[in-house]
């Protein structure tokens, strides 16, 4: 079997190993095509099925032979089976956002939602937010029909519960890209977003550190693949199988982060989880002696904490998404552009040890005394609960804590 994904520009993909993982074959490439190449890829392409993105999903509609009813409804088409010369398109974007939903325990019925762009995926997600009994408004920089503007989105927020990116602003490489500003909104109960690179984008990051729901694309991606892979192979998939996908795919690309007070464990931590996982392991800390060639503790006392801290962010700003465990020193949750770097694509756990067993120590230029420690654990405590997405109690032995995080990494892939 061949197939492919179709669309323009491409970058990086996670969709081959996604099928390559359901189907237990690599039968998949990304096919870069501009929109002058369609018919000419439609009249001689040898693939059995394609898959459609970014800017084609509405495009392609025009190429094919038979369209199935429910894509015909959506008006969007991100699934083609090539079979007898013939084009069959139908929607699994419609499919994936609905089951990403359920997977996420985001309830959207009787509530209403907010739809930032209006292109193929949008379409497919206000279909699939109709069958779910959600009322929603689609939201446009350039409104026609019934769509909206941002100004008018801004004017009547309060009647918003829920908010969705359906648009490309936030993928990466522009990830610091936000399409709507969350400050300017009083009632969200969740925010979704079907960018699945990078795995939270800053708009996720945003509505995170606001204690809102969140939820990111790339669970949507997997869940859409296998109902294409139903398409394409004419076997029903088992479903089972989207989990263990998520866990598979993010061992590679998800980030393992240690947040948390100095003396809490987390180097310890990080050292037994990286070799536990056989995973690579970036001492922040470490990092940063080794850029300044000298101590935190000279660094703090010759230049200051804001020359450190600045190092600090660079650092961050500088770890590559390759699944790698870091542990971070303990005062990163003092800039927020730290965390924005780290939870781009990772899972951040505060490892949280009670106040009495944390010590004080001369080479930590802030907790030198047992009273800094105290103050500093109370004026970080709900910081570190901000950024976090897991917090992990270290109070006992440093395997008690360990098995604590492989349980969580364990049982299933949210970011």
């Amino acid at each position: 079997m061949k197939l492919g994904l179709i669309g323009y520009p491409l970058g990086h993909s996670w969709s081959p190993k996604i099928h390559e993982f359901f189907l237990g074959e690599d039968c998949y490439q990304l096919v870069e095509l501009k929109e002058e190449d369609l018919p000419s890829f439609f009249a001689s392409n040898d693939l059995d099925g394609f898959n459609v993105t970014i800017p084609y999903k509405q495009t392609v509609m025009r190429y094919l032979d038979e369209i199935d009813p429910l894509a015909e409804a959506i008006g969007a088409v991100n699934t083609v089976v090539h079979r007898d010369g013939k084009y069959f398109g139908t929607n699994t974007d419609y499919e994936g956002f609905v089951r990403m939903l359920e997977g996420n325990h985001i309830d959207v019925k009787g509530k209403h939602a907010a739809v930032l762009g209006s292109g193929g995926v949008s379409k497919a997600i206000t279909a699939g937010l109709n069958q779910l009994g959600c009322t929603f408004d689609i939201v446009s920089r350039n409104p026609k029909g019934n769509q909206i503007s941002y100004d008018e989105l801004y004017r009547m927020q309060e009647k918003v519960s829920v908010l969705i990116n359906a648009t490309p602003v936030g993928m990466a490489p522009n990830d610091n890209a936000v399409p709507a500003d969350l400050a300017r909104f009083t009632n969200l109960d969740a925010v979704v977003d079907a960018i699945a690179n990078p795995l939270c984008t800053e708009l996720c990051f945003e509505a995170k550190i606001r204690g809102i729901q969140t939820c990111g694309g790339f669970e949507m991606l997997v869940r859409q693949a296998i109902a294409a892979d139903r398409w394409f192979t004419g076997h029903d998939m088992d479903e089972t199988r989207v989990m263990p996908c998520m866990n598979h795919l993010l061992k590679e690309k998800r980030n393992i982060v240690l947040i948390g007070m100095p003396t809490s464990g987390k180097s310890v931590l990080s050292k037994k989880l990286a070799e536990t996982l056989q995973r690579p392991l970036i001492e922040m800390d470490a990092e940063i002696e080794a850029r300044l060639g000298t101590t935190i503790a000279d660094c703090f006392e010759t230049h200051g904490e804001t020359y450190f801290r600045d190092l600090e962010t660079a650092v961050a700003e500088a770890i590559p998404a390759n699944g790698s465990v870091v542990s971070c020193g303990g005062g990163v949750i003092k800039r927020v552009e730290n965390m924005r770097a780290l939870s781009r694509s990772s899972i951040i756990f505060w490892i949280d040890r009670d106040i009495d067993l944390l010590y004080a120590s001369d080479d930590r230029p802030l907790s030198g005394s047992k009273e800094a420690v105290r103050k500093l654990y109370e004026e970080r405590k709900d910081l570190y609960e901000m950024y976090s997405d897991v917090r992990i109690e270290n109070n006992g032995t440093i395997d008690e804590a360990l098995n604590r995080i492989l349980a969580v990494l364990e049982k299933g892939a949210a970011v």
